[in-house]
């Protein structure tokens, strides 16, 4: 059990990270509003929700003013533009901004924004598809990313319906696995586990959690969606299942985090956060102190972070944005976790 005052150094330390990276932020919103690089593609989904968390609500809300003057259609969602791009993995970014709407009571911006996820998800087995549905001919390919965030935004917004789908799916995915603990299947076509994806897809559609430089995200991810369900419908299965998922990653190989090329760990610590906080029973300090500590090493000089260098050699202020603001509602995620270690001590 880490101490009290090993505790207190640690929340330190995430304070002034998250910090850095808020100033990062806040420097890269225009004063109507605009995020730096929305014309050109969406990398500013998350930036309300994690400025939001860090209490820059002015700033916040005036991004979400401003996606709402020149980015959102009306029937919820982005209209076709630098907002939608080419419209793939949709849900994920629109999920981001509902989250981050919401925490601002904009309620109206975040509920039409759950709409459109709604129209998305696919009714029978609950899941988010990775693209538009066109026609009926095939069933939708889903993915665990897409569907978790969904699930995270559904349930902040009460949207009990989307949130119990995302349940069922997660829970069928997980059961459905082949080869687990060292490969994890995070794509379904319909109710089928996608185990032979196009080749563009196999980083996305598969975790190797044995070797190096992977999709190491998908099992964070999980983890938190199922800490908030088992918390709001105190379900011991779902407890149980969402330390499964993180203990994918800690059976895992060391370069998940000691790569300093690579970030596809982060999800890991906003999952241990989560359960945290479901779960007083299970000590976490020290996988939180060891995820805040692991954020700080690779925070720029600026204040910002970056993609992941092997993926993308030089990230630009687009990239450094999507990253930064993920990253600081992570941190957020962690400080609030120690926070609730630090009262259980008392």
């Amino acid at each position: 059990m880490m101490t009290r005052n090993e505790l207190i150094a640690a929340m330190a330390r995430v304070h002034v990270s998250r910090d850095r990276g808020v100033q990062w932020l806040l420097k890269h919103v225009a004063d109507d509003g605009e995020p730096a690089g929305a014309r050109e593609r969406n990398g500013w989904a998350r930036v309300p929700w994690a400025l939001a968390l860090s209490g820059q609500c002015a700033v916040a809300a005036a991004v979400v003013e401003w996606a709402e003057r020149t980015a959102l259609a009306p029937e919820g969602g982005f209209k076709p533009g630098p907002a939608l791009g080419a419209g793939r993995f949709l849900a994920y970014p629109m999920a981001h901004l509902a989250i981050g709407a919401w925490l601002l009571e904009r309620y109206g911006v975040a509920l039409s924004l759950m709409a459109g996820l709604r129209r998305l998800q696919d009714p029978v087995t609950g899941g988010l598809p990775i693209a538009a549905p066109v026609g009926a001919a095939k069933p939708p390919r889903c993915d665990l990313l897409s569907t978790a965030q969904t699930g995270i935004a559904a349930l902040l917004t009460r949207q009990d319906d989307v949130a119990e789908g995302v349940h069922r799916w997660i829970t069928e995915l997980h059961a459905q696995q082949p080869a687990l603990p060292q490969r994890l299947y995070s794509f379904r076509d319909g109710d089928t586990l996608l185990t032979v994806p196009e080749k563009e897809l196999v980083w996305l559609a598969i975790t190797e959690f044995d070797q190096p430089r992977q999709s190491y995200y998908t099992a964070g991810i999980a983890a938190a969606f199922l800490a908030g369900w088992a918390m709001q419908h105190d379900d011991a299965e779902a407890l149980a299942l969402g330390h499964a998922f993180l203990q994918l990653n800690r059976s895992g190989t060391a370069q998940q985090f000691e790569d300093t090329a690579s970030v596809q760990i982060c999800k890991f610590g906003w999952g241990v956060a989560a359960m945290t906080a479901a779960d007083p029973q299970v000590d976490q300090a020290a996988d939180l102190v060891r995820m805040g500590d692991w954020f700080t090493a690779r925070q720029g000089e600026d204040g910002a972070w970056s993609m992941s260098s092997f993926l993308m050699a030089e990230s630009g202020v687009i990239e450094k944005m999507a990253k930064t603001a993920e990253h600081v509602m992570e941190l957020n995620a962690i400080l609030s976790a120690l926070g609730t270690v630090l009262a259980r001590q008392q």
